[in-house]
């Protein structure tokens, strides 16, 4: 089973910091570090180490960030043909705080510049994989002709919608799974999503615009699948957390690995929430994605 991710690839710029700086605030960090990341290539990355065979559509730039961000998505056994490059690398700068929290500002580089020709010139990655997984870095326009033409193939569409916005009826009438997490499910219904019950009912009416399931991550309190027949809710794996980047998306990645090799929607949530956890344990978006060894080999406390 193949999939294909298309999506952002930065070049992260992480700083570690006591806390996070409130407005007007100036802090010293005390240590920093330069880690692959993007929410596509995380996507991408995470899929391969859990044993999935992934296709990514992208763009980096004509710099050595670029150089180094293909470099470690082929060591990751990603295949990129699909990946131009052109102007500048993107890049993220993120904050993380010695409780494991963050913020992030993203400067889009070459993923600005990914367009739908790029998307048709790489028809083939799309019509060659079973499972299409997409995110909210790279121009809109972009996500909806690529998530209308994966629909079109009859390939099953992953969105991740993040970084959040609001998201028209008609893209999400093409998307299968949509994976917010509390911000992003609040901004995509404008509802409150302060309790368990207010997230199934924002989930709810997300599903009367198209998309089959949702599955609501909720950090340590573990992730919401809502479908129109039933709600789960899947626990969180107890851990020290040290670093949540990337937790999200390894979480939508481990899911679409898990459908992909024969799991049932609560199997793959399950299989998705525990390598989540096992992310938030290390620091670094890439760096902290494990194997599928890894993950099968875990003991939580």
């Amino acid at each position: 089973m193949k999939i294909a991710v298309v999506g952002s690839i930065n070049m992260d710029l992480v700083t570690h910091v006591h806390h996070l700086p409130k407005a007007g605030e100036t802090i010293a960090s005390h240590h920093f570090e330069l880690i692959p990341g993007g929410k596509g290539a995380n996507q991408a990355v995470a899929a391969s180490r859990l044993g999935a065979h992934v296709s990514m559509i992208g763009m980096v730039g004509e710099d050595e960030n670029g150089q180094i961000m293909l470099g470690g998505l082929a060591d990751a056994q990603v295949h990129i043909e699909g990946i131009k490059r052109s102007g500048t690398t993107g890049m993220a700068f993120i904050n993380v705080s010695d409780d494991g929290e963050n913020n992030i500002v993203l400067v889009p580089g070459a993923n600005a510049l990914v367009s739908t020709e790029h998307i048709a010139d790489n028809l083939s990655i799309l019509k060659e994989s079973d499972v299409v997984l997409l995110q909210l870095e790279i121009p809109m326009p972009v996500v909806e002709h690529t998530v209308k033409e994966a629909a079109r193939l009859g390939k099953l569409v992953i969105l991740n919608p993040a970084p959040a916005r609001e998201l028209s009826s008609e893209l999400l009438s093409y998307v299968h799974t949509l994976t917010p997490n509390e911000t992003e499910l609040s901004i995509l219904t404008g509802m409150p999503v302060s309790t368990i019950d207010e997230v199934q009912a924002a989930a709810k009416k997300l599903l009367s615009g198209g998309p089959k399931r949702v599955i609501v991550t909720l950090g340590e309190k573990g992730a919401l699948l809502v479908t129109a027949d039933e709600t789960i809710h899947i626990p969180a794996f107890r851990v020290e957390p040290v670093d949540t980047t990337a937790a999200g998306d390894s979480f939508t990645a481990a899911f679409a690995v898990g459908i992909t090799q024969g799991m049932t929607e609560t199997e793959a949530a399950t299989f998705a929430s525990k390598v989540a956890a096992i992310v938030v344990t290390r620091n670094g978006a890439q760096p902290s994605l494990p194997t599928l060894d890894e993950v099968q080999a875990y003991s939580f406390s």
